[in-house]
């Protein structure tokens, strides 16, 4: 029953990661520049490289997977009992009771991004070079965070699968395309003060695009 429950909202969530994605493209090229991007997108093509071509940072990885369960595990106010990262076993984090959100917290919150994120803003202000190094170091972190996560999905991670590969991977896309603005914010000139007028850009694109859609499909049905 609870894989069909999150299987049917996943079908909701899916329509509106399609929405939200289709809105990104004209989103990005309003708000950010042409060397922000190059500097987010070369970032995230070197971890690319790194990832395929010299060698996966699957313990530095795993540290900060474990590590976000047993964060929101105690923002839930579960009990810990255990915390334990091998080269053999893995990770693994026992705690007395799991729910959705703790469960998909490494796939939906990035966290050695979110550190560098946190370290940049108390850093403000940056000298020149230091803003693009924190845009190359956002897009090299958030490559590092897609390619595990799609690794996850491939593999069936348990994690993954308590709430079925549908529900999570749509709430997964939702939460990766939500972190695009925060990933620019430290390294642009508009920093934090813009993210509000980007997320209700984005949101008012959205509901554009889903209702072009709608109109469309409406006049070829009837």
């Amino acid at each position: 029953m609870r894989l069909f429950i999150y299987s049917a909202i996943a079908i909701p969530l899916l329509l509106a990661d399609m929405l939200v994605v289709w809105a990104a493209p004209g989103l990005v090229t309003r708000f950010y520049s042409c060397q922000e991007l190059f500097s987010v997108g070369g970032g995230v093509v070197v971890y690319l490289g790194f990832h395929v071509f010299i060698r996966k940072p699957e313990r530095l990885y795993l540290w900060g997977h474990e590590l976000t369960h047993l964060v929101i595990a105690k923002l839930f106010l579960r009990t810990v009992h255990g915390f334990h990262i091998t080269s053999r076993d893995g990770g693994r984090v026992v705690i007395d009771g799991t729910n959705v959100w703790i469960d998909l917290a490494p796939y939906l919150f990035p966290f050695y991004g979110l550190l560098l994120m946190l370290a940049c803003t108390l850093l403000r202000p940056a000298p020149p070079w230091g803003t693009t190094a924190y845009l190359v170091g956002g897009g090299f972190l958030l490559g590092m965070h897609l390619l595990f996560s799609l690794e996850g999905f491939r593999q069936g991670q348990p994690d993954l699968l308590r709430s079925g590969r549908l529900f999570s991977f749509a709430l997964f896309l939702l939460f990766l395309a939500a972190w695009i603005p925060l990933v620019f914010a430290p390294g642009t000139p508009g920093g934090w003060g813009r993210i509000e007028s980007i997320y209700l850009a984005w949101g008012k694109a959205a509901l554009e695009t889903g209702n072009d859609l709608f109109l469309s499909f409406r006049a070829f049905r009837f």
